[in-house]
């Protein structure tokens, strides 16, 4: 009786299981486990650490340092003297080099002044955490887009799948009307064999689609670190936002970017820790105050006593190091220079993908809204030429050439939908906004040239 609760429970805690894990994925959800899993977050994150550790580094050497030192020495040929003692009336052998010295040091370092040397190298690793973390951040957004179009393109091998599947459908339909109608002797037999023709063909175009589907999950699931062949099924994506594709302009697109994509924080940040790194580089021809102390205990000898200490007031100046100094001011100028070079580029670049994800989702809107005029004509194309033949009205020609068109307008329609989504996600990422904000200033755009128009017509 136990055992059999026991498997009774086991089966149901099973059965949840593999019912929760049947529940179709939100494109949230893919983006989270996406975020968790990639090995290029780890690594982001990774070079973030060493970031941080470094700018530890950079504090730690000007803070106080205290060290321990031991050693224990055997040595030879030991030396020793005698002397009378007026005490005992006796000679006294006292050793100038024993066979055993044991030495205790505590050393003590701190640096007083080091004229800019420390605020120039604190600041400098501080930004490049900055940059580091602006990095990150850049890198959570390739990986958004990257799941987004994977997802996107899912659901899309799925639609093309269902348009080949109602292809088949069709064909079939026609292949029996052929079949009634040649049976009756109204129409040739050349008319059933072009039909069975037309749904091998279809069927084939079945097979490539479905196998389409499992190229597109394959590829979704390895971003989201699954095996390639887990299933995972997938909720549907809400329709593209509504928007007139003439409202939209590149301007303020490209101002948003420029102020929001993390790679122009990241140089940024970067700038201004060559700027700090270059300030090192010339303090370092400065002088440096340093305050150093010692304890030492030691083995007792004839000239030395047990202990000894001693603090220090040090101050270097570089009076000649070969040039060394100069070529590393030479090679941090370099090195802000090239990173003001960086940042023009990146400008350029992320000016230029904004301006081509405003244009290609103004194209996307304009092809998707054609695409569904398109698909509208076609099915009533398709269903007069259907009924046309059965009436014996038309011919099967012209059956199938409407359902070529049918089939190609559902699949230019899939195609543009999510071609669409897929290009609003190249805009988001383009502009280094949220999707939110995206909105936002699609829907202020709308309200501003309706404004316009308000006040051009009063």
């Amino acid at each position: 009786m136990r055992d059999w609760l026991l498997g009774l429970i086991a089966f149901v805690f099973v059965s949840a299981a593999v019912g929760q894990e049947q529940k179709p994925l939100t494109l949230q959800q893919c983006i989270e486990i996406a975020l968790k899993t990639h090995p290029l977050m780890r690594l982001s994150y990774r070079q973030l650490d060493a970031a941080v550790a470094r700018s530890e580094q950079a504090k730690a050497q000007w803070q106080p340092e205290l060290t321990f030192t031991g050693v224990q020495r055997r040595q030879g040929p030991t030396v020793s003297f005698t002397i009378p003692n007026p005490l005992t009336g006796g000679m006294t052998s006292i050793e100038i080099v024993k066979r055993d010295m044991r030495t205790l040091t505590a050393e003590f370092r701190q640096s007083l002044l080091s004229f800019g040397r420390k605020s120039a190298s604190i600041q400098g690793a501080v930004y490049q955490v900055n940059a580091a973390s602006a990095m990150v951040q850049s890198v959570q957004a390739q990986l958004v887009l990257r799941v987004t179009e994977a997802y996107a393109d899912v659901l899309a091998a799925q639609a093309m799948e269902e348009v080949a599947r109602q292809a088949v459908e069709r064909v079939k339909v026609v292949l029996k009307i052929a079949q009634a109608r040649y049976e009756a002797g109204v129409t040739p037999k050349f008319d059933v064999l072009r039909a069975e023709a037309e749904l091998a063909a279809a069927e084939e175009q079945l097979l490539t689609a479905q196998n389409g589907i499992a190229l597109a999950k394959a590829a979704l699931n390895q971003l989201l670190g699954r095996p390639t062949n887990a299933p995972i099924d997938l909720e549907p994506l809400p329709e593209p936002v509504e928007v007139n594709p003439d409202l939209l302009k590149s301007e303020p697109f490209i101002k948003q970017a420029l102020a929001n994509r993390p790679e122009m924080r990241s140089l940024e940040w970067q700038i201004k820790s060559a700027e700090e790194f270059l300030k090192l580089a010339k303090a370092d021809k400065n002088p440096l105050l340093l305050l150093t102390g010692s304890y030492v205990r030691q083995t007792k000898t004839g000239f030395a006593e047990d202990y000894q200490w001693g603090v220090n007031l040090v101050v270097q100046f570089p009076i000649f190091d070969s040039g060394r100094r100069e070529s590393v001011v030479k090679e941090r100028e370099a090195t802000l220079e090239q990173v003001l070079a960086q940042k023009e580029q990146q400008e350029r670049q992320i000016a230029l993908e904004v301006e081509q994800a405003v244009r290609n989702f103004q194209v996307a809107l304009q092809r998707l809204k054609t695409a569904r005029a398109a698909l509208a004509s076609a099915e009533e194309a398709f269903r007069l030429a259907q009924v046309r033949y059965e009436g014996g009205v038309g011919t099967l020609v012209e059956v199938w050439d409407a359902q070529v068109a049918l089939t190609r307008a559902r699949a230019n329609e899939v195609q543009a939908l999510y071609d669409a989504h897929k290009a609003f996600a190249r805009l988001v990422y383009a502009t280094g906004l949220t999707e939110t904000e995206v909105k936002n200033m699609l829907k202020s755009l709308v309200a501003l040239t309706t404004t316009s128009n308000g006040g051009e017509r009063q």
